[in-house]
This record gives C-alpha cells, structure tokens and sequence, in this order.
C-alpha cells in the first residue's frame, strides 16, 4: 500500500473512533506496527492527529472541519462586500492565483466578467462556473479534497511550480493575532504556501469570522501578506511590532 492510500486509510480509521490502539491500525490496514507508528508520526507533525502511549486520535479541529456548502451559506454579505472590492483593485492584464476558499469563490465570480486577466485555481466550483467566464482560466491538477472541493497534492503543486504569478488570492480557516494564517489540512496548506512563493504578492480574502479562529496549521505569517481584504474591518488590529498586512477597505491603525 503506497504512502498517501495508507494515510487516507489511517485517517478514515480514526474518523470512527476517537482513540485507536497501533496493533488495531496495523492490523485492519494489514500492515507492520512500524509503519503505522512512522505513518502517525508524520501526522502528528502536521498537527492532524495526536499520537498517546500506543494509539492515537484525530485531532478536534480535524473532526470539525466545515463543509464547503456550509462554509458558502455563512456571512455571504460580508464575502461578497470582500470580492467586489479586491476584484477592484486587480491591476489590468494580471495573471492571478485564486484560492478554494467561499470568499475566494465570490472573488472570481466578480473578475470572470473581466477579459484581460488569467486565472489560475485548485477551486473545483470556481472551473464549473469558469464556463461562464470572460477571463482566461486554468485548472491545476491534482487529487479531489471532496470536503473543500479542492484539487490537491503533487499535481496542484507541480503545476504551480512551473508558473510565475502576479497576485495570489488566498482564503484561510483561522487566524491569529500573531502568527498568522491557518489552516486545517496538511495537502491544502502546502498548495497555499506554493502559491504564496510562486507570486509577486499576495492577498487575503477572510472575514472577521476567522480572526482569532481556531485551526491546525499555519500556512503563511503575516509579512507573507501585502493586503487583507476583510469585511467588517473596524475591529481588526495588529501589535505594531509585527509585520502585518495593510487592511482594505483602509480602517485607522
């Protein structure tokens, strides 16, 4: 069994229980006990499980990921008030990384009316409505995140690899004060990262639902970001010892 299936096994395996011994793991996957073991080692370094004196769990914030259609029916004013306004601000002939996220979504349906930029996402509902659309847009590959509705793994990254962008539109599931932007997935937080290195600058796209929010993994800090597109903005601040964003629409400092 190759490394990502036995993951995915493994995690599926805890879906159903809250704490599962190693020998139950090794022998329902009909795989050694060390390879279990090396296998939750590298989750629990990615913060999906917690590993215990001969088992392990699945880490809450894992167990409570919000679907995509959840995810899209939550401060839809908010998201939208977001989109309208970053979409303003994309300089004209712009090749674009669009992020998975619901507000990213909302992004992409205000640029698609434009026909002088370029688009590139991992959203599987930005390509549906991509039909539809006046901009140029292309699919990275990789492997269907059903939950997110997100192309992932080696395929979305080698195909960002390959590519220089302007702007990259990023979404997150949590944000602290501090360290910066979160969020739940090992596979997702990696394609975010690439997109950040593979572009002149990038955006965030969150509301304030997701300030001080919590999540699992940290994809980026705060000087990764140039600009935080948020809605409301009048109760977001930053320690002034640390790098941070300019806020948009602009709120005093």
């Amino acid at each position: 069994m190759i490394a990502h299936t036995r993951t995915q096994a493994l995690l599926t395996l805890l879906e159903q229980e809250r704490e599962v011994p190693v020998h139950v793991l090794a022998a329902e996957l009909q795989i050694s006990e060390s390879t279990v073991r090396r296998d939750l080692s590298k989750l629990a370094e990615s913060g999906r499980v917690c590993r215990t004196h001969g088992g392990a769990f699945l880490r809450r914030e894992a167990l409570q990921e919000t679907s995509f259609i959840e995810k899209r029916e939550s401060a839809v004013e908010e998201k939208r008030e977001i989109a309208r306004k970053a979409a303003q601000d994309i300089p004209q002939g712009s090749s674009i990384f669009i992020d998975s996220g619901t507000t990213c979504l909302e992004f992409a349906r205000c640029l698609f009316r434009r026909s002088d930029c370029r688009i590139f996402t991992n959203s599987l509902p930005i390509l549906v409505e991509a039909c539809q659309s006046q901009a140029t847009v292309t699919a990275l590959g990789g492997e269907v995140r059903s939950i997110s509705r997100a192309l992932i793994g080696s395929g979305a990254l080698s195909g960002l690899e390959n590519l220089r962008l302007d702007i990259a539109l990023i979404g997150a599931s949590g944000l602290h004060p501090e360290d910066g932007a979160f969020t739940t997935e090992t596979m997702e937080a990696s394609v975010k990262t690439c997109a950040i290195q593979r572009s002149r600058e990038t955006w965030l796209l969150a509301d304030e639902s997701k300030w001080q929010a919590a999540a699992a993994l940290r994809f980026a800090k705060w000087s990764d970001f140039q600009r935080w597109y948020v809605a409301p903005s009048d109760r977001i601040t930053f320690d002034p010892h640390i790098p941070s964003p300019k806020i948009y629409p602009s709120t005093p400092q």
